[in-house]
């Protein structure tokens, strides 16, 4: 049975977060009596913690024997008491995960804590990372390296392409232009890797490889032969391995 035939989030507990007014859910399982350290799992737009490409990122962390904390962030398709998914914007899921990150240092002070996230969700980790030197590494799955990236990557689609983004997201295709992690990745310190599919048409690989080389302690790209936007099934677990093991975990 490979890791995205076995949900993660089945064996979970689920907690709350408060941030100011709002809540946010947050689902964590831990593997043993004492993990080695607790990551904060990011899901992309109009995603879940029960996704496929969310679960194999999970079942190797669980598998290296860490706890893994996922929640579920505002906007999204996916989760349909999560709020309104045209109000989605780049700024809005990175301060929710931020958040997030907020309550497992809460949980968890004297965990090693560490970072992954998908699409999107890598995107908001960058900027996680970069204000959070203590982060012991960060692990990114399709990461866009900006707005402007996946406003490219569409347009070479086609206009149906476009108009969807903006029918779906109009708030989200609008902080297109501005949205970048460029800067924060080169200020984030701990050791960083990228797992891609080949295939990718929203966040090609040449702009994954982007993303990667402006970190300074990249340690290690995987592009999966033959897979899209959300890479899981057998090669992507043993590829998870591998980039967890480059970066100590």
């Amino acid at each position: 049975m490979t890791g995205s035939e076995q949900i993660w989030t089945s064996g979970a507990r689920r907690f709350t977060a408060i941030n100011g007014r709002e809540t946010l859910p947050i689902l964590v399982a831990t593997p043993s009596d004492r993990p080695k350290g607790t990551v904060l799992l990011v899901h992309g737009r109009n995603g879940a913690p029960d996704q496929a490409q969310i679960t194999e990122i999970a079942n190797a962390y669980l598998a290296h024997g860490w706890r893994v904390a996922a929640p579920e962030l505002p906007n999204s398709m996916a989760l349909p008491d999560s709020g309104p998914p045209e109000h989605l914007t780049f700024s809005g899921h990175t301060r929710a995960a931020a958040a997030a990150w907020a309550w497992v240092a809460r949980q968890w002070p004297d965990d090693l804590r560490a970072l992954s996230g998908h699409s999107i969700g890598a995107y908001a980790i960058a900027h996680l990372a970069a204000a959070s030197p203590e982060t012991h590494h960060v692990l990114a799955v399709s990461p866009p390296l900006s707005g402007r990236v996946l406003r490219a990557a569409r347009e070479a689609m086609g206009p149906p392409a476009i108009e969807a983004v903006k029918r779906e997201a109009p708030r989200f295709f609008a902080e297109m232009e501005i949205a970048d992690a460029g800067a924060a990745l080169t200020r984030i310190k701990a050791p960083l890797a990228v797992i891609t599919g080949t295939e990718d048409e929203l966040v090609p690989l040449k702009d994954a490889r982007a993303y990667f080389n402006a970190a300074p302690e990249a340690r290690f790209f995987g592009a999966l032969p033959g897979q899209h936007h959300c890479p899981a099934g057998e090669a992507c677990g043993q590829m998870l391995a591998v980039a967890l093991a480059a970066l100590g975990a």
